[in-house]
């Protein structure tokens, strides 16, 4: 009769173990910014790996000069959900300081910087897939 409680304390203690690393395994995954985004303009923005660090590349534009324009590559992570790289701003052909920093799953922040982040320009972009 005692041995009944003790399996279920036991079963208790494992799940309670185990609800950390579910719980930081889903945290890590929905950190990742790799995806496509859609930018204030309405491009469609794809993040991937890029020299080892983030890239963004245009997949969709009403431009389609712009589709498949590498817009920042080798962007180095800076903190905690941030990089930090060029970017390339293709309706002016001008390259600024970029910071992107990830909100949340579906969220993400991008800053074009110039004099040195004294002044800045942000968007929030929305995750599409």
């Amino acid at each position: 009769m005692l041995l009944k409680p003790l399996i279920k304390i036991s079963a208790l203690f494992a799940v309670a173990a185990l609800l950390p690393l579910v719980l930081s395994a889903n945290r890590s995954e929905a950190a990742s910014p790799m995806g496509v985004w859609k930018s204030n303009t309405g491009r469609h923005i794809q993040i991937f790996s890029c020299k080892g660090g983030l890239g963004m590349r245009i997949v969709k534009s009403s431009n389609p000069k712009h589709v498949g324009r590498v817009i920042m590559c080798g962007a180095k992570k800076t903190g905690a959900n941030k990089w930090r790289g060029s970017l390339l701003n293709v309706d002016d052909g001008k390259t600024y300081t970029g910071i992107a920093t990830l909100k949340g799953a579906n969220s993400l922040q991008l800053e074009g910087c110039v004099l040195g982040g004294l002044i800045c320009k942000k968007q929030v972009w929305p995750r599409i897939k």
